[in-house]
């Protein structure tokens, strides 16, 4: 019984695989086909019957690609002639059907056109499945033919396999085909979208072929100016010429090697573009070509220009900064009177200097906001009050400001507005655009401070950091006005242009 089992599962494996092969050839439920049909016509003149037909046999049915005297298309399979071509996996023949118990029950010998006499040769598949069957027959009885007539009938089987196959080598050559042109149509599409011109360029005829964005890239004329090698060479930048002709020359085609090179191109409007270009060789039918891709990398050789410049420039103010640190500490240094008095001047400037740079950080690091540079000094003294529009200034313009109002506010704090409870000081500005370039002016007033009975000397590192940070780095003018209720302090500069 479990014999009997292994080999009902084999059957099963081996149906299975039989359908899979007759549905690979998709020849079921068809049109008919002039070829299949002149083979049928073949076999019933060579063998002299008025019935031949090309079967196919799937799960439910028996079913005529093409026919001769006979009008149904298909049988059920359980009583279908060519069953036992199934089971036998060869030739079967029954020279009296009606009385033969395999084919007494079949449509087309018990009704119309009553065949008596069945002679049929399987349609065997390169992986030896059978298919179907090439037959012929009759309604009279007639003797079993012969060896050399059924090899007959067995090269009309292989005829019409072949048949098959050429069929569904066409076929699938048109799949190909038709694949392909998707798979192109999908690809121009990528292209298009992302901007990357295909070419083709013909060593030997110097012919050029474009697909994708190529108009997009190479410019809007390229289609009809550029359909040559020595036209698309004239519009590479002359300086990346020579090393694309030799890119492409034929010692790098001898040696395999790929194309992959950087380079420049001048438009007709004269627009330089930066395109990237890939691609390699081949041998066709004699012709040495290559062919690849090109694509625009205009913006991010301008953004990598950019950032190198960017980051030359964060150096450059990175050692200015710290040049001014240690001036500042040396002077500061020289002029304090005391440890604590050095810590406590130090850390002033310092953190006038931290102010100033977490603002231009804040930013671009290359300007930053007057009125923030303020209402950040007003934030460590409360009594401080300003007006007046905001501006953008460069980083030197930015670190000076920052470092007299620094030492501003620290005077005031220790002698003037600021050493009272009462005291105040007001900060305003104006800009005034009359002149050949603005010009911005600031009041410093105090207020609330220790009465002044005399004019003060200035002296030490402290003025003359105002002094020299306001009419040199600031090319300005500052006037100290010492009244008795406290100074009036009145600072004027251009305004720096960004570059």
């Amino acid at each position: 019984m479990g014999e009997m089992m292994q080999q009902s599962n084999l059957s099963l494996v081996l149906e299975k695989e039989r359908l899979a092969t007759l549905a690979n050839y998709q020849i079921m439920d068809t049109p008919p086909e002039k070829g299949f049909d002149r083979i049928a016509r073949l076999a019933a003149g060579v063998f002299e019957v008025p019935v031949a037909a090309i079967s196919f046999i799937d799960d439910r049915r028996q079913w005529h690609k093409s026919s001769v005297g006979i009008d149904a298309k298909e049988v059920p399979r359980e009583t279908a002639l060519c069953s036992f071509i199934l089971e036998n996996q060869g030739a079967v023949v029954a020279e009296d059907a009606i009385n033969d118990e395999r084919f007494s029950d079949s449509p087309l010998v018990t009704r119309a056109p009553h065949i008596k006499f069945y002679a049929g040769c399987p349609l065997v598949a390169p992986n030896n499945m059978v298919l179907g069957s090439l037959w012929i027959g009759d309604m009279e009885e007639r003797p079993r033919l012969s060896d050399d007539e059924l090899d007959q009938l067995r090269s009309m089987a292989d005829i019409v396999m072949s048949e098959l196959e050429l069929r569904r080598e066409i076929q699938q050559r048109q799949e190909a085909q038709l694949d392909a042109a998707e798979a192109r149509t999908d690809l121009e599409l990528a292209l298009a979208l992302s901007s990357t011109a295909s070419w083709k360029l013909n060593l030997s005829s110097d012919e050029v072929s474009w697909g994708g964005a190529y108009c997009e890239v190479w410019g809007e004329d390229a289609d009809e100016a550029l359909t040559t090698g020595e036209d698309t060479f004239a519009r590479i930048h002359p300086k990346d010429r020579q090393k694309i002709r030799e890119a492409l020359s034929d010692t790098s085609l001898e040696k395999n090697q790929s194309f992959s090179e950087t380079f420049r191109i001048i438009l007709p409007s004269g627009e330089v573009r930066w395109l990237s270009g890939r691609g390699n060789f081949f041998r066709n039918h004699g012709d040495d070509a290559v062919t690849g891709i090109s694509y625009d990398i205009t913006d991010s050789v301008r953004q990598e220009e950019q950032q190198k410049l960017h980051t030359r420039e964060l150096h450059h103010r990175l050692r200015n900064l710290f040049a001014t640190l240690q001036s500042i500490m040396a002077l500061t240094r020289n002029s304090a009177t005391s440890i604590d008095d050095y810590i406590e001047r130090i850390s002033g400037r310092l953190g006038a200097l931290n102010r100033t740079q977490q603002i231009l950080l804040d930013s671009d690091f290359v300007t930053g906001s007057f009125a923030s540079l303020v209402n950040d000094l007003c934030a460590i003294y409360p009594r401080l009050t300003w007006t007046g529009p905001d501006v953008s200034l460069p980083e030197n313009a930015m670190v000076a400001i920052s470092l007299v109002l620094n030492e501003l506010a620290t005077n005031a704090a220790k002698y003037g507005g600021l050493k009272n409870a009462s005291g105040s000081v007001k900060i305003s500005w104006v800009i005034d655009y009359e002149g050949k370039s603005p010009v911005l002016s600031l009041t410093w007033i105090e207020r609330g401070g220790p009465l002044l009975h005399t004019t003060p000397i200035p002296k030490g590192f402290g003025s003359s950091l105002i002094r020299q940070s306001i009419t040199r780095n600031l090319n300005g003018k500052i006037v100290k006005d010492w009244q008795k209720e406290g100074l009036v302090c009145s600072i004027s500069f251009p305004l720096p242009s960004r570059e």
